[in-house]
């Protein structure tokens, strides 16, 4: 506009600033104008009844999102304060007419896209940018602390008009932003420009226009071209769909990562309570008061003389700055230093909640509803399920129910697993999954049910994986079983679509898990993936799954195991208790499995306990388990025994040994009297050189016994040493001292 032509009101603003919401008010009230006109899309107007709506409790959120891949979205969050919100409720009350005047979401998101692909394109040069803007952060809070000294605290309307124009122009000036940012910054001026213009042609006066955005924006829109039709159409656009959302004030806080959040969401509503009553001067009162209390809360000792010296404090620090009233840098010093003793981390929870806080907003469900919102609603309904405020267990017997009439009432609780296992997958805190206190029940899950604003929230979000439940599932685990890279990953890919009850991507999984298993993997990814199929190979049937295709890839991935098994148990000490776990992992799925050919299993545990070049630990578990099995004999054991505990090998290799030989069924040890003759015999064959550390690794193989064992124990040896049982019953059950430790800790196994 040329000076002197009549123009549209300009109010710029802080996009969560409390005195921008009460000045939009009382600029409204004043001069009733015909028109508000606010930034944000302009397709947020159909939005604008449900925004209205008396059920609706900020914060909340607009968020517009693509409705085809690649997936992306918008978000525009309102707290109770922000002056985009007040502006529309005003507005409504005086009944002006309100539109948004910003480019319209399917625009937005499109830029979007461009905006990403313009810095895969500058990668290099945007991490230097980024470090560039890291080595600026400190004067972010500086910003935030200025709007508040000069904005917040401004004493009328026009000073803050005038106040909030001057920033604008000085923020642009000193702020240009990048390359592309600039360009998106001109395009939605331009947009915003035709829209006033439009207002205009319309026959509504300039100056009964009232133009509400952020006040960077505020200097471009007084003149400059318009966006045409020709260039609005060669803008990037794509689908895009609506929905109203809660937020929280965690979300809103700009350290949660929110470009145009502000550090305590909390604190400026306290502020907007007292702009809105007419009482700013009682505001830094009200937030120290609401800081003792949170401290008192949590245990904390706050006396209402220290919230007094707190608020004197503020006042002093303001005055000196030449300040109206602290400001809340300057409210955290006083706190800090009267209520918290000098001390920040006396108070710091109790300033998180004074400033963040943990409020959450409510969108009634006669808002607009997303299609997964709509999808879950139908679920809950059929599965009659709910979902309350209040936490509640849930109980679910995945069985067949025989005495129910129907089919879908049979397996009730079937079906409402795979729906919670679905949102657990999600990642939608709707329910908790809690675990069976009866061990391996695979029939039975516990969970607990409750509905909280956040699981709302991320509800809503999931819209952007699909419209329904089951398609964002299977959206999600499509794209993550693409970027696994590793079995054990793929593994709980395969697990979760089995419990999500969805055989396609079940087959997915085991084709890419058969896939993967061809390459070189350690005997600890192959045990727990076993593990995992061969849980699900047992439960197959009461999920109601054919899980046939998981039998060829476990007998592939057991005969790996079978093949890799002795050249795995070259190894230290500390790899062999990793590899113990792995092995008698593998000799219990084999135990349970009887179809599953484990005869190289066999003969592979046979190489390793007749080995003297592996691991001792390892080769006396596989003499443990092959004497379980009944392929190892008394004859066989004591030959053993008498080979490994002898003069001829290292005292404390026949210690570890031993302590392998100890980590299975120590009653089937404890009833064999030649176990212990040849451990009497080896104990007085040690050299005294080696007397001390061999003892340690004995203690160590005992420290698996019980009490009652170790008396066993203690009672054959006394009876083979002629000592009395109680006098080698303490010398079992005592703690390794320092000395021992120590002696555990220097020893080489790297020697052998």
């Amino acid at each position: 506009m040329k000076s002197g032509e009549r123009a549209p009101v300009f109010v710029g603003i802080r996009h969560h600033s409390p005195v921008g919401a009460h000045y939009i008010r009382e600029l409204l009230r004043e001069r009733k104008p015909e028109r508000l006109l606010i930034e944000g899309p302009a397709d947020f107007g159909r939005l604008i009844d449900m925004i209205a709506d008396p059920g609706l409790r900020p914060p909340f959120a607009v968020m517009a999102y693509t409705t085809e891949a690649p997936v992306r979205s918008v978000l525009y969050p309102f707290a109770v304060y922000s002056p985009e919100y007040q502006a529309l409720l005003a507005a409504r009350e005086l009944g002006i007419p309100v539109a948004f005047c910003d480019l319209p979401s399917p625009y937005m998101l499109g830029l979007q896209g461009a905006e990403e692909q313009y810095w895969e394109r500058q990668r290099r040069k945007a991490e230097e940018k980024k470090k560039e803007k890291e080595d600026r952060a400190p004067g972010i809070d500086d910003m935030e602390g200025f709007w508040e000294r000069y904005l917040e605290q401004s004493p009328a309307l026009e000073a803050y008009l005038e106040r909030s124009r001057i920033f604008g122009e000085e923020a642009r000036a000193t702020m240009p932003g990048e390359r592309f940012e600039q360009a998106h910054n001109a395009v939605r001026e331009a947009y915003m420009r035709r829209v006033i213009a439009e207002q205009v042609a319309s026959g509504i006066p300039p100056e009964r226009i009232v133009v509400l955005t952020g006040a960077f924006h505020t200097p471009a829109l007084a003149s400059g071209e318009l966006l045409g039709d020709a260039a609005l159409q060669k803008l990037p656009q794509c689908g895009a769909q609506l929905t109203l959302m809660p937020y929280s004030y965690q979300r809103l806080a700009s350290r949660s990562g929110y470009a145009a959040g502000n550090q305590a969401p909390a604190y400026y509503e306290l502020l907007w309570q007292a702009l809105a009553a007419g009482t700013p001067e009682r505001h830094a009162a009200r937030y120290l008061s609401a800081l003792a209390v949170h401290i008192r809360e949590r245990g904390g000792m706050v006396s209402s003389a220290e919230v007094l010296e707190a608020n004197l404090l503020a006042e002093s620090l303001a005055r000196l700055r030449e300040g109206a009233r602290p400001t809340h840098a300057e409210l955290k010093d006083a706190a800090v230093t009267c209520m918290g003793h000098g001390n920040f981390g006396e108070i710091a929870e109790g300033l998180a909640l004074a400033d963040i806080g943990t409020k959450m907003g409510h969108v009634p469900r006669s808002g607009l509803l997303t299609s997964i919102q709509q999808d879950f609603a139908a679920q809950c309904a059929e599965l009659k399920l709910k979902f309350a405020p209040v936490a509640e267990r849930l109980r679910l017997d995945l069985r067949e129910n025989r005495r129910a009439r129907t089919e879908k009432t049979a397996f009730l609780d079937l079906r409402r697993s795979f729906f919670l296992q679905r949102l657990r997958a999600l990642g939608i805190s709707f329910a908790s999954f809690r675990e069976s206190r009866q061990q391996d029940a695979g029939w039975e899950e516990n969970w607990v049910l409750s509905r909280t604003p956040e699981s709302e929230i991320q509800l809503a979000e999931t819209v952007l994986k699909g419209d329904t439940i089951a398609h964002a599932v299977s959206f999600d685990l499509q794209e993550k079983l693409a970027a696994a890279e590793d079995t054990a990953a793929i593994t709980a890919l395969l697990e979760t679509a089995f419990l999500c009850g969805m055989p396609e991507l079940l087959e997915a999984a085991v084709s890419r898990l058969d896939s993967a298993s061809i390459e070189q993997i350690s005997i600890a990814e192959i045990a727990e993936t076993a593990k995992t199929l061969a849980r699900l190979l047992q439960y197959g049937d009461v999920r109601r799954s054919d899980v046939s295709v998981l039998r060829p890839i476990l007998e592939r991935i057991l005969l790996r195991a079978s093949l890799t098994l002795v050249d795995s148990c070259f190894c230290d000490d500390e790899a062999a208790g990793g590899m113990a776990k792995s092995i008698e992992t593998l000799q219990a799925i084999f135990a349970v499995e009887a179809d599953m050919p484990g005869d190289k299993w066999q003969r592979a545990l046979r190489e390793l306990s007749q080995r003297d070049d592996l691991s001792a630990k390892l080769s006396g578990l596989a003499t443990a388990i092959r004497l379980d099995s009944g392929d190892l004999g008394e004859e066989e054991l004591s030959r053993e025994i008498s080979r490994r505990m002898s003069v001829g090998f290292r005292a404390e290799l026949g210690a570890l040994w031993f302590e392998g030989l100890s980590m299975r069924n120590h009653y089937a040890l404890l009833v064999r009297r030649v176990v212990w003759e040849s451990l009497s015999r080896y104990i007085d064959a040690i050299p005294e050189d080696c007397w001390q550390r061999a003892m340690v690794f004995l203690r160590r193989a005992f420290a698996s016994y019980n009490a009652g064992e170790k008396d066993m124990v203690a009672e054959n040896l006394a009876e083979i040493w002629g000592l009395e049982k109680r006098q080698v019953s303490e010398a079992l059950n005592a703690e390794l001292g320092k000395e021992e430790s120590q002696a555990l800790e220097s020893f080489d196994f790297d020697d052998f």
